[in-house]
């Protein structure tokens, strides 16, 4: 294994590195860009960085304190966690037990300890607390709560930092009703401010919606016994974007967490990536694994809190010595206590179209999906192809399902789901849209999109035909692609043959992808009245008044979904104007 060098060593055999944290700033980029450069694993690089950081520490308090009793430095935010960055910052609590040292003596100290950092040019945010004081602010304040339970001993007596971890934790719990809707109200705040990380081409890889603090947030919910939190994906989703933070604190040289466009391609390059618009889509997934995650721990743990209240489904149950009922809604499913479950004794192995339906249903009772539902989902056979009628109408039930579709497909898609129904949908998903109109990644654009559409159901001949292209108009912006309504048009053939549509209803697909841009393209840059110009749009559309409908409500579809400011009132007039004018025209 590489040597690190301590803060305490030198490489210059005749002038010899101070001691402490003197040169500490220096000594933490150095052996990250080392460790970058060597193929280190993230953890790995993180547990030698944090390493370097405390062995740091621990001398600086040997200089500077010496062996006391009653008094502590202890560690949160990354360092406490052990997932310390090449700048992050130094979050240190020196902790005192209020007896052992005077009110002076404990000033002295901490200066003692604070100067030096800072005129080292280290980022510190520091405090000084006793036990007492500890439990005072952390009952007040959410961040300083949160940020206490991850605290860690690094010097002096660590039976003091046990003690103060140990009483943060059963505060924590004890609050637990209080804790959940602060932590909640603090996420939705932050996402207000920074975004939704998986949909912003500048993203901040902490405070925006799936970023590190929802995802240290995980741990925070999971600290209220309430309930468990999900590992695995999220688990990996939390490194990689924390490998994203490193490789932007090594190209930036400073404890950014915004990822800007100048520094994305060095950024993207330093990970490994060709081109950063993949380092976005890695960045949007990590960020919806989380996101998703969050949600389901939120869910979990309001369930927790419901089913423990006097009055509730299992409070009654407990009294009346029975099992809360569970209710059949479809086949193979049931509702449990406001989820949708596998029902029992149900082998997904041996039923292909039991996602599909548990997506059918969920988008039309707004039920979520139990973790155990999500996991028999994965496990079902292949749907044959072409798909039979009834695999049609789960499809069609989730597509009409426009309150609940976006819920429904975020839980498909992060399990797997969408790109085992549609595998064109693994060209389009967590792609960015560099045009500064679009608010949202590719797919969650047609999502949208879907949504919307089916406001305008009763302005259509055939409500189904304006969802499915909804679904499919942007299929051809992939990576390559030169006129992605035309590569688009040329996936549906492939598409229609293995979802079991007819010719004539793929032919309409095909045209209305292909041409989905026509009608604001002509209402904007020609004479909307001019029949010349109604004219080449029927054209296009083989001179039907019912694609001529479908695609004057999959216009507005899709131009609110790209954004707030794009379907204006002027536009909406000359998309009007022109289908007037075609609309005696048509057959």
């Amino acid at each position: 294994m590489e040597h690190i060098p301590s803060a305490a060593e030198g490489s210059d055999a005749e002038v010899p590195h101070p001691s402490g944290v003197r040169d500490l700033k220096r000594l933490r980029a150095d052996a990250a860009a080392r460790l970058f450069a060597d193929g280190v694993p993230g953890p790995e690089r993180r547990r030698r960085l944090t390493t370097l950081t405390r062995d740091a520490l621990i001398v600086h308090w040997a200089e500077v304190a010496g062996p006391l009793e009653g008094v502590a430095l202890g560690a949160v935010g990354s360092l406490g966690r052990g997932d310390a960055g090449p700048w992050s910052d130094l979050d240190l609590v020196l902790l005192h037990d209020g007896r052992s040292l005077s009110k002076d003596a404990l000033a002295e100290l901490a200066q003692a300890l604070w100067y030096p950092i800072w005129d080292a040019g280290l980022e510190l945010d520091y405090s000084m607390r006793s036990l007492t004081e500890c439990r005072q602010v952390a009952s007040k304040d959410l961040a300083a709560a949160a940020g206490l339970l991850d605290i860690q001993p690094l010097a002096g007596d660590d039976t003091l930092v046990a003690q103060a971890r140990a009483a943060i934790y059963s505060d924590w719990r004890a609050a637990s009703r209080k804790r959940l809707p602060e932590l909640l109200a603090a996420s939705r705040a932050r996402a207000e401010r920074h975004g939704e990380i998986a949909y912003l081409i500048e993203p901040h890889l902490k405070e925006s919606r799936g970023g590190l603090r929802d995802y240290m947030s995980l741990s925070a919910l999971s600290a209220t016994w309430l309930t468990d939190r999900p590992h695995g994906a999220v688990d990996a989703a939390g490194e990689h974007l924390r490998d994203v933070r490193d490789a932007l604190h090594v190209v930036s040289g400073r404890p950014v967490n915004l990822l800007g466009r100048h520094v994305a391609d060095d950024v993207a390059g330093l990970l490994g990536y060709g081109d950063p618009d993949d380092l976005l889509a890695s960045i949007a997934d990590a960020g919806r694994t989380v996101a998703y995650a969050l949600d389901q721990t939120e869910r979990g743990a309001r369930g927790s809190l419901e089913r423990s209240g006097i009055g509730s489904v299992a409070w009654k149950a407990r009294r009346m010595a029975r099992a809360p009922r569970h209710v059949t809604v479809s086949e193979g499913l049931i509702d449990v206590d406001g989820e949708l479950a596998l029902a029992p004794s149900v082998d997904p192995s041996a039923d292909p179209l039991l996602a599909l339906r548990a997506a059918g249903v969920g988008a039309i009772t707004g039920l979520p999906f139990t973790p155990g539902l999500l996991e028999a989902m994965q496990a079902v056979p292949a749907i044959e192809e072409p798909w039979p009628e009834q695999a049609r109408i789960h499809l069609r039930d989730l597509l009409r399902g426009s309150h609940h579709l976006v819920a429904v497909w975020e839980a498909l898609d992060l399990h797997g789901l969408a790109v085992r129904w549609l595998p064109e949908w693994e060209g389009v998903r967590n792609r960015p849209q560099r045009s500064p109109i679009h608010r949202f990644t590719v797919d969650r654009h047609m999502i949208e999109t879907v949504v919307l559409a089916s406001k305008h159901k009763r302005e259509v001949p055939d409500q189904d035909l304006l969802l499915l292209t909804a679904w499919l108009h942007d299929i051809g912006k992939r990576a390559g692609a030169t006129d992605h309504s035309v590569d688009g048009a040329a996936l549906i053939p492939g598409i229609g043959a293995r979802l079991g549509w007819t010719d004539a209803f793929t032919a309409d697909v095909e045209t209305l992808v292909r041409h989905h841009l026509l009608l604001s393209l002509l209402s904007t840059k020609r004479d909307p009245a001019d029949p010349a110009t109604a004219r080449e749009l029927l054209d296009a559309l083989d001179g039907r008044e019912d694609l001529l409908l479908t695609l004057r409500a999959l216009t507005e579809a899709d131009a609110q979904a790209a954004g707030p400011k794009v379907w204006t009132p002027w536009r909406a007039s000359l998309a009007d104007t022109l289908v007037a004018t075609a609309r005696p025209l048509a057959r």
